[in-house]
């Protein structure tokens, strides 16, 4: 049977996430034997045992691909774009869980419009599913941010999704070069959205498709701090943006942030602003 629409699925040691991940998936099929599911394993510690729970416990249609190294998040995306049939497909994290059938509703979307190159959605649990572009986002878009994002103030010149469940046009992906495979993670979703527009492709906010993303309660790790230094100075300097501008504009947001987050007592927003104080003080160093 020809497929509808793919699901691209990159997991590193994910096995706490990826059986629930898949479980909503099936649950909310709403297009049958049409939906595709590849599933690429960057290395994982866990990699062997869990593809054979996912061999057992799931339909045998399932692509399960090895990557010998774990070259990142894009890299793994594209390793699995190589290997879909679909002509449209979603990048989805293994922390994300389906609430309701979308399958039938993106299809339906794309075949209304050919020229949408990327789509993102909503999340229910809150989480931030839009974000500034990095070289775009003054002083005064900083501030606002959150604002301008809660009344759907979207736009695809400025800002990008949430790379944890993106919709894109095959084609019109390809057409874009891909993901980058420089970025390891992070700034990875505003490179290709960049890219996508100057295809002549669109990148749409589906407003009534929602998923939930598992993203709250997480403490700072200040490793995937770094790496997202590495590739927003990567992503800056790509685009010609001035990162000196971006980190003292970014320390001055997180010292008004901080004082709010001790009157509030949320630990965790104290040390995500701390860390993040001290990051942008050091001009994207992070010592750890």
């Amino acid at each position: 049977m020809n497929k509808q629409l793919s699901i691209v699925i990159v997991t590193y040691n994910s096995e706490k996430l990826i059986f629930e991940c898949l479980d909503s998936i099936y649950r909310y099929n709403d297009i049958g034997e049409s939906l595709e599911i590849i599933i690429v394993d960057n290395c994982s510690k866990d990699q062997d045992r869990v593809f054979e729970k996912i061999k057992t416990n799931y339909p045998d249609n399932i692509i399960l691909i090895k990557s010998p190294l774990n070259k990142g998040y894009g890299a793994g995306n594209n390793l699995g774009v190589k290997n879909i049939s679909a002509n449209r497909f979603i990048v989805m994290n293994p922390d994300v869980r389906l609430v309701e059938p979308v399958f039938r509703k993106i299809i339906e979307k794309f075949d209304r419009n050919n020229k949408i190159g990327m789509m993102g959605v909503t999340f229910t649990d809150g989480s931030n599913h839009l974000y500034f572009k990095p070289d775009r986002e003054d002083l005064t878009k900083m501030l606002l941010n959150r604002a301008l994002i809660k009344f759907g103030m979207y736009n695809s010149n400025d800002m990008f999704f949430s790379g944890s469940f993106l919709i894109f046009d095959r084609l019109a992906f390809e057409r874009a070069g891909s993901f980058d495979e420089n970025i390891f993670l992070y700034h990875e979703e505003a490179d290709i959205s960049n890219r996508i527009l100057s295809t002549g492709h669109d990148a749409v906010l589906a407003k009534d498709i929602s998923v939930l993303h598992l993203a709250h309660g997480r403490s700072v790790n200040l490793h995937l701090l770094k790496v997202g230094s590495d590739s927003r100075r990567y992503y800056f300097e790509k685009y010609n943006g001035n990162l000196d501008k971006y980190y003292a504009n970014s320390l001055l947001i997180y010292r008004l942030k901080y004082p709010i987050a001790v009157l509030l007592n949320n630990n965790l927003k104290k040390e995500e602003f701390l860390a993040w104080i001290n990051m942008c003080k050091n001009k994207g160093r992070v010592d750890y």
